[in-house]
């Protein structure tokens, strides 16, 4: 029998993480490394060497191994349980909103292995290139349930809800956004979408997905 853990759950369980680890109500910016160490994992950073150049983040089961790059030689290492493992070209600041996201996403699969015993503790993320044709076995790996969940919870940790509606009310003086059909922002309006990832630490395109998905868009005629 297959235990699913539900949406409302990884919401709820996103949200206390935050208010246990950041305080309540959280800062502006959540700090996903604190939440690492709060939860007593370790966070290492090795230069990968999978044959899927895509995968950029692991999350060790303490069984299977992750190839690496030491003193120039690939090498299988087995890692411990409740390790997680990023690409060492995260490390660059310029990487460091997806580097925020990618441990989140791990994190997240650590966790909803707590709640969902079925869902697997050994997880890759991995950089969804939109360049790159793939196959249909690639693309199921890719958007399989436990990765949308996973990223789901790791897009309700760096970006609360709380958190996301100050930074509209403070830099909007108000609660929703206009947009114009699905996507298009007004010239004044991108500006502060710029400022609002950036103080979050997380990319554009996660930011409005989330200010979507809260309802902080207020959707308007493109005649406008």
């Amino acid at each position: 029998m297959q235990v699913y853990i539900s949406n409302k759950e990884i919401e709820q369980i996103a949200k206390g993480l935050v208010q246990v680890s950041c305080g309540e109500p959280p800062l502006k910016f959540i700090d996903i490394d604190v939440i690492a160490k709060y939860l007593g994992l370790t966070v290492l950073y090795e230069p990968f060497a999978e044959d899927d150049q895509d995968k950029i983040g692991f999350a060790a089961d303490g069984q299977n191994a992750l190839t690496i790059l030491r003193n120039g030689r690939k090498m299988r290492i087995v890692f411990p349980k409740h390790t997680i493992i990023l690409d060492r070209f995260l490390l660059n600041p310029m990487e460091n909103s997806r580097r925020r996201f990618t441990l989140a996403h791990e994190i997240s699969h650590i966790l909803i292995n707590h709640a969902d015993p079925t869902h697997s503790a050994l997880c890759f993320n991995r950089f969804y290139d939109t360049e790159k044709t793939y196959s249909i076995n690639e693309l199921h790996e890719r958007m399989n349930l436990g990765e949308c969940q996973a990223n789901a919870m790791a897009a309700m940790i760096l970006m609360p809800e709380d958190v996301l509606a100050a930074a509209v009310r403070r830099y909007f003086r108000k609660s929703q956004i206009p947009v114009y059909g699905d996507s298009v922002f007004s010239s004044k309006t991108k500006p502060f979408l710029q400022k609002i990832s950036e103080e979050l630490g997380v990319s554009y395109t996660a930011m409005l997905i989330q200010l979507r998905k809260y309802g902080f868009l207020e959707k308007r005629n493109m005649s406008e």
